[in-house]
């Protein structure tokens, strides 16, 4: 009887704590445990983002952590249809660790990031992935007409947290704007669950992840630039010639000098 007291009180002190924080108690089933898994995939998301804006290689591999916390094992628990969603997320961050790794090691996990800039294609590559990410969250939904039936909070929220994700392909590559699409993406969820479902919790996570996108932009200001390749002009064969013929006639005219 003594035990259970103290017990008691931890469960209730938890159950208010995650009311406050996710508006969930943990007798509310697998919908409690699936927001844990979403924030638990949004933290590791913004630990992810403090890492690799320190060109950390280890960010990689946190957001690797965060795909298979978050989306990969929802869809294995509730929803296998889900993986059509997770397995082509999970390619992001292991595109970014491949990626990164084409950048020459300073120590024992930093990266000497060359900044890139944004081109028109990798811009419409972007958007095209983001619309593709976007199909396969709604997943068989796509083909029966339901996807026609969300409301505008709903896509804007699979966009916003398809970019979180897509952010990162253009950081792997250097390009410094992929931190603004990180912070705004965030941002974006933000404003989504603070008009649909105020939870402080997710609210809190996501203020961190657009304070670490400006974070990362902000640190990625003195990154230099990629280095242009040579450009080597093949001279045709009169060039040649003339160059020859003039150095032929410096030749004289330095040994007629000379004697």
């Amino acid at each position: 009887m003594h035990l259970s007291l103290p017990i008691d009180r931890v469960k209730s002190t938890v159950d208010s704590f995650l009311e406050t924080l996710f508006m969930a108690t943990a007798d509310s089933g697998s919908s409690y445990v699936q927001i844990l898994l979403s924030a638990a995939s949004m933290l590791l998301v913004f630990v992810s983002a403090i890492l690799l804006a320190h060109r950390n290689d280890l960010g990689w591999w946190t957001l690797i952590l965060s795909v298979f916390v978050g989306p990969m094992i929802s869809a294995l628990q509730y929803d296998l249809l889900g993986l059509i969603y997770a397995i082509p997320l999970l390619l992001l961050p292991i595109f970014g660790l491949w990626r990164f790794s084409q950048f020459k090691l300073n120590g024992k996990f930093t990266r000497e990031v060359t900044k890139t800039p944004v081109t028109l294609w990798s811009a419409v590559g972007m958007v095209v992935g983001l619309i593709l990410l976007v199909a396969l969250r709604f997943g068989p939904f796509l083909f029966n007409s339901g996807f026609l039936t969300a409301t505008p909070e709903v896509w804007v929220m699979y966009f916003a947290d398809a970019a979180i994700f897509a952010s990162f392909v253009m950081i792997a590559r250097g390009v410094r704007e992929g931190w603004l699409l990180l912070a705004v993406a965030a941002i974006a969820d933000l404003v989504v669950y603070f008009l649909i479902s105020p939870m402080l919790g997710m609210l809190g996570l996501y203020v961190f992840i657009a304070l670490a996108g400006a974070y990362g932009y902000f640190l990625w200001r003195g990154l230099p630039a990629q280095a242009a390749e040579p450009v080597q002009v093949e001279l045709d064969e009169e060039e040649q010639a003339l160059q020859k013929a003039k150095q032929a006639t410096l030749d004289k005219v330095n040994a007629k000098t000379e004697k």
